[in-house]
């Protein structure tokens, strides 16, 4: 398990891959998001994006996902503190995204046995397009006393 003292600001973890399917993405909407680029494949082949998307928060699902287990599955995570989000292109049928997260900067709070750390995401589809970026501001343990 990583603690605070041992993350560096510039860390890099590369995250794995997650292929979104027609499927997912309509029921995925038809619950969440039900708007008709999201769950109506004739008004969205007519729409900006020339067919069904996935949601922004079905995208933020699947960011959650890969970072769980190419981040959170190493560092001892306490808890998100708030985050700021892009979604600079959509996520189509079909896609596979992939990414990586970096640690931008980390505040070690020794009064607290925690740290700050500050993590920026992106994740790219398949034909490198960047599809999210996600700034996550976290806490995170430091090494228990010995």
């Amino acid at each position: 398990m990583l603690y605070a003292e041992d993350l560096a600001e510039g860390q890099e973890f590369r995250l794995g891959s997650y292929t979104i399917s027609e499927a997912e993405i309509l029921a995925f909407a038809t619950k969440y998001d039900p708007v008709s680029i999201h769950i109506d494949p004739v008004a969205a082949a007519a729409g900006p994006f020339g067919g069904l998307i996935a949601s922004g928060f079905n995208t933020m699902a699947i960011y959650q996902r890969l970072v769980v287990e190419g981040v959170w599955q190493q560092v001892a995570g306490i808890v998100g503190r708030s985050f700021e989000i892009r979604l600079p292109n959509p996520v189509h049928p079909g896609s596979t995204l992939t990414g990586r997260s970096q640690i931008r900067k980390i505040t070690l709070r020794p009064e607290r046995r925690d740290a700050v750390v500050v993590f920026r995401t992106e994740l790219f589809d398949q034909e490198d397009r960047n599809v999210l970026i996600l700034v996550l501001d976290a806490l995170v343990h430091a090494r228990p006393a010995s």
